[in-house]
C-alpha cells in the first residue's frame, strides 16, 4: 500500500513537513511495511518556501532587506532543487507579523524589502520567481518593492518620493527607465488566491486595511491614494492595461498584485495550482493507494483555494479516497465533503488553553492519525 501524504502546515506549531512527519509516524505503527510519501504543501501564503524547499530538497537563503518600515532584518527566500526557480513569500519582508501592534499603519508601511528580495535572488543568477502573496502589512501597491527594483517616483518638485502610501498621493511622475533590466529574461509566476481589485469598495485598502492599522478615514485616504497611482500608470506607462486596476487579484498585498501585473507584466494564478504544478504531486498519485491532506483550521472557506481541497481534487483524477487530518474543524467545514475529501478528522484531545494545543499539536496529530490507520485496517 502507497500512501501519499500532502498537508499544510498547521500554523503556530508545526511546519508541513512536519505535520507530514508526524502523520507518517501514526500510520506506520499500523502500517509498518507500507510505502510511504512525504509531499509538503502550501497555498502560496506563509510556509510556502519552507514547503517547496521540503519538497525539492532545496535551499532557504537569508539576507539582509528593510522590513516594512525601513529597519533592517534578516529575511530569506529559497531556491528550489532544480537551483534555477527562486520562491520568495512577500511577507517574509513586509508581513504583519513583523511588526507590533502599535507599529501597525499602512501609510507608514512600504514593500521596498520585497524588492531587496528579488534583487538578491537576481544576483545569485536566479531567472525562474514564484511569488507568493498574503500576509502583508502594506497598503502601497507594490510602489516600494518598484522602487528598489530601479523605477523613480517624482513629486512636483521633480524630488523622489518617500517610502510608504503616505506618499503615493504626492506621485506626479513616473520613471520606469531604470527598473531592473534582467526581469526581461525572467519567468515570474505569482501564487494569489485574493481575488479583490486594486480600489473600491472591495479593493485593497477597504477590505484589508482595518488589520494593518487603518481606521476608516485612513482606509478612504488610502484608496484615494491606489487609484491616483492608477490613473497615473495609465497616463504615463507606453504598456498599461486599462483594467489592470479591477482585475481579480490587483489588490492582492495591498495593491501590490497591481504592480506585478502593470509593471512586470505577470498574470496572477492560483496559489495552490501553482505549488502543485511545481512540484509534480500528480506522478505520485499514479500508483498511490491513499491519499492524506491536512491544514491547521479547516472551515467554509477551505473550498477557496486551500491546500487539502487542491490536493484533493487533484486525487480524484485517479479515484482515490482522500483523508484530512486538521487541527480544528469550525462551521461550515463539511462543504469539502463535494469537493474530493472524503473523511475529516481533528486532533485536538480535549478542551485545553491554545498554547497548550499548539505545543501538543505534534502528539495530538501522531495520536489520531494512529487512531486512523486503526480504522483502516478493519477496512483493508
Amino acid at each position: 500500500m502507497k500512501i501519499v501524504i500532502a498537508p499544510d502546515s498547521f500554523k503556530e506549531s508545526l511546519s508541513a513537513i512536519e505535520v507530514a512527519s508526524a502523520i507518517e509516524a501514526g500510520f506506520k505503527a499500523i502500517y509498518p511495511y507500507a510505502k510511504y510519501v512525504k509531499v509538503p504543501m502550501a497555498d502560496g501564503g506563509e510556509g510556502t518556501v519552507q514547503a517547496m524547499v521540503d519538497a525539492t530538497s532545496g535551499q532557504i537563503v537569508k539576507t539582509n532587506v528593510k522590513n516594512p518600515l525601513g529597519k533592517d532584518i534578516t529575511s530569506f527566500y529559497g531556491i528550489l532543487g532544480d537551483e534555477k526557480t527562486a520562491v520568495i513569500e512577500m511577507a517574509a519582508a513586509c508581513g504583519l507579523d513583523l511588526l507590533k501592534e502599535n507599529e501597525k499603519n499602512p501609510f507608514n508601511t512600504s514593500t521596498y524589502g520585497f524588492g531587496e528580495l528579488i534583487i538578491h535572488a537576481l544576483d545569485q543568477g536566479i531567472t525562474n520567481f514564484i511569488f507568493g502573496l498574503g500576509g502583508s502589512a502594506t497598503n502601497d501597491a507594490g510602489v516600494g518593492m518598484l522602487q528598489a527594483l530601479g523605477v523613480k517616483f517624482y513629486n512636483e518638485k521633480h524630488e523622489e518620493i518617500g517610502f510608504g502610501a503616505k506618499f503615493i498621493k504626492e506621485m506626479l511622475n513616473i520613471d520606469a527607465s531604470h527598473l531592473d533590466k534582467r526581469l526581461e529574461n525572467c519567468t515570474i509566476r505569482v501564487a494569489c488566491d485574493v481575488t479583490n481589485p486594486l480600489c473600491g469598495p472591495t479593493g485593497a485598502s477597504h477590505t484589508f486595511g482595518k488589520q494593518k492599522g487603518a481606521n476608516e478615514q485612513m482606509r478612504e485616504e488610502l484608496d484615494h491614494s491606489l487609484g491616483h497611482f492608477a490613473k497615473l500608470c495609465e497616463n504615463k506607462l507606453d504598456k498599461f492595461d486599462n483594467q489592470a486596476s479591477q482585475a481579480q487579484g490587483s489588490g492582492a498585498a495591498g495593491g501590490l498584485g497591481f504592480a506585478l501585473m502593470t509593471f512586470l507584466h505577470v498574470e496572477l494564478k492560483s496559489g495552490i495550482d501553482t505549488v502543485l504544478n511545481q512540484i509534480h504531486l500528480e506522478e505520485e498519485f499514479k500508483d498511490a493507494s491513499l491519499v492524506i491532506t491536512g491544514e491547521g483550521k479547516m472551515d467554509c472557506q477551505t473550498i477557496y483555494g486551500k491546500t487539502p481541497v487542491g490536493v484533493a481534487l487533484l486525487a480524484k483524477k485517479y479515484d482515490l479516497p482522500v483523508i484530512a487530518i486538521c487541527g480544528a474543524l469550525e462551521e461550515g467545514y463539511e462543504v469539502v465533503y463535494e469537493y474530493g475529501i472524503d473523511a475529516v478528522f481533528n486532533t485536538i484531545a480535549k478542551p485545553e488553553p491554545l498554547s497548550d494545543i499548539l505545543k501538543n499539536a505534534k502528539q495530538n496529530l501522531q495520536s489520531t492519525s494512529r487512531n486512523i490507520a486503526k480504522i483502516l485496517k478493519l477496512q483493508f
